[in-house]
């Protein structure tokens, strides 16, 4: 979808880390706060974007996909991004996880546990 490299049900390049936002509770917000951390200087990033996440729900989503997509320079619209969040949020999280750990790691299957080790 739009300028991701990753497509949104590309979910088989690290099918762990999609059970992992499916089926763990809170997964997907440890994932989105993984993002956070890798792609944004500010030391409080990550806790903000699990707050975002945790209290706001999909626009919380939503506006962390917004702020990624805008540090990854990825274009898409924010109307996607809310789509996406609404009714997709498993597919989306996994998608932009896959997207940061590529970039900022270079292993696309590198798992959520292993990163927070760094």
């Amino acid at each position: 979808m739009g300028g991701w490299d990753i497509g949104l049900f590309d979910c088989s390049k690290n099918p762990i880390m999609f059970v992992w936002a499916c089926c763990v509770p809170c997964g997907g917000l440890c994932m989105q706060g993984i993002d956070a951390k890798l792609t944004d200087h500010d030391k409080n990033a990550c806790l903000i974007a699990v707050l975002l996440d945790c209290c706001c729900g999909a626009i919380g989503a939503t506006i962390n996909r917004y702020k990624l997509r805008d540090k990854l320079k990825i274009h898409d619209s924010i109307l996607m991004d809310c789509l996406i969040s609404c009714f997709c949020g498993c597919c989306g999280v996994t998608q932009e996880y896959i997207t940061v750990v590529k970039d900022k790691k270079g292993n696309e299957k590198a798992m959520i546990w292993e990163i927070m080790k760094d």
